[in-house]
């Protein structure tokens, strides 16, 4: 996000705009599940087709961004965006679930935000995916994923209504002992609800992820 000469002006600029994403995407999900649950409304439980419901009725529709406040700020959020073009192979190397726009995007095509979207049941098997095909992918020494700002998302679609600490406690370990040895901070909770927990992880190149764990299982169809 640039503009500013002043550097503190563009950090304060930057900041407010990810606080923007992180609201944008907790308040779109609160509605979602209202607005499911008083129309009878069921999602599969499918990572795609939530990801999808998500963007198509709430983050880019037009109605929507007007009654939460969007309708002035210049942010779009862009599904199924191909990653990190690897010119020896003409392939792109990754591919983000949401990439998120700012108006600066289009002087610097390389300022960007990417929300990586992964379902959560409590399982063993989606708690080690959410860490090796969620956060790994920001992480590491080839990573999937850019972070031009240092700042990206994860956001978790707890689809059984269970304990969400637990879940966490669970993908820390997983995640301490898989790649614990570039890790800052560690998995941190900043804001809990009945809903939902944001938390924080920080690693040594700087990058900082925020974690969205929001209980959306009174909307899925039990599988």
């Amino acid at each position: 996000m640039g503009g500013f000469q002043n550097q503190l002006l563009n950090q304060n600029f930057k900041q407010n705009f990810y606080n923007i994403i992180i609201t944008t995407l907790i308040t779109s999900c609160k509605m979602m599940i209202e607005n499911c649950c008083s129309n009878k409304l069921s999602i599969p439980n499918h990572e795609e087709k939530i990801r999808t419901h998500l963007l198509e009725n709430y983050l880019e529709n037009e109605n929507i961004r007007c009654t939460i406040g969007l309708s002035d700020v210049l942010i779009r959020f862009l599904p199924e965006v191909p990653e990190n073009y690897d010119v020896g192979t003409n392939t792109y190397i990754g591919r983000t679930d949401i990439r998120v726009l700012s108006s600066n995007w289009l002087s610097n095509p390389k300022d960007y935000y990417i929300v990586e979207c992964k379902r959560l049941d409590g399982t063993q098997s989606l708690n080690q995916k959410y860490v090796d095909e969620g956060i790994c992918r920001f992480v590491g020494d080839t990573p999937k994923y850019s972070s031009y700002n240092n700042q990206n998302i994860m956001l978790g679609f707890v689809v059984k209504d269970i304990d969400c600490s637990v879940v966490i406690s669970a993908i820390t370990d997983i995640h301490t002992k898989k790649i614990g040895n570039i890790i800052a901070k560690d998995i941190t909770p900043i804001v809990n609800s009945k809903d939902y927990y944001l938390c924080e992880s920080v690693y040594t190149n700087q990058l900082s992820l925020s974690h969205i764990f929001y209980n959306v299982s009174s909307i899925i169809i039990s599988s």
